[in-house]
């Protein structure tokens, strides 16, 4: 008789590249995760809508970015790009504004019972807004609204929302969208 296995889990890191102070976050997903919901995952961890373009380049040089595109009715898994603990993966999030992420796989264990998956186990500070130029457009935006004499002021605060903290992360209400997303 055939028993059945846990799930494998995989402890991700992602780091938006160049950002300063670093905007991380710690995630919990399944190996067998396809790559387009984890582009799903991690555009809801770093709060943006997910609908922009996004790409995929592995660390490892055998996978080119058309095997990470997969087969128009099989879908590319996350353990087939990723399986030992170090290996690597980029992650662009919207081609033209280059929100480049990297993925570090930090942990490979067996799922433990009743623990949601994915789940983000971690992060710091919020997410930039999907409207920004970038991680250079992003610090400008921060330097406008920290500055009250900057013309654009009023009308940045008005289009980020009043009550925006760049060093705010919800690590609750970010597990609450991606079980939104995901259903």
């Amino acid at each position: 008789m055939r028993t059945m296995s846990a799930p494998i889990v995989y402890d991700l890191h992602l780091e938006l590249l160049d950002s300063e102070p670093p905007i991380w976050r710690r995630l919990q997903v399944s190996s067998d995760t396809p790559l387009a919901t984890l582009h799903q995952i991690m555009a809801v961890t770093m709060g943006w809508s997910g609908r922009a373009d996004y790409d995929f380049k592995a660390q490892n040089p055998h996978l080119t970015g058309e095997a990470l595109l997969g087969e128009p009715n099989r879908p590319v898994l996350l353990s087939e790009v990723m399986s030992s603990r170090g290996d690597g993966l980029f992650y662009t999030y919207n081609l033209t504004h280059g929100w480049l992420h990297k993925i570090i796989l930090e942990a490979v264990q067996q799922a433990e019972p009743d623990v949601p998956l994915p789940y983000c186990a971690a992060g710091e500070r919020r997410g930039p807004p999907e409207f920004c130029a970038g991680v250079w457009g992003y610090e400008e935006l921060l330097d406008s609204l920290s500055n009250p004499d900057a013309p654009d002021c009023d009308a940045l605060w008005e289009q980020v929302g009043y009550d925006f903290d760049p060093e705010y992360f919800d690590l609750a209400e970010v597990n609450r969208q991606i079980g939104e997303v995901l259903d």
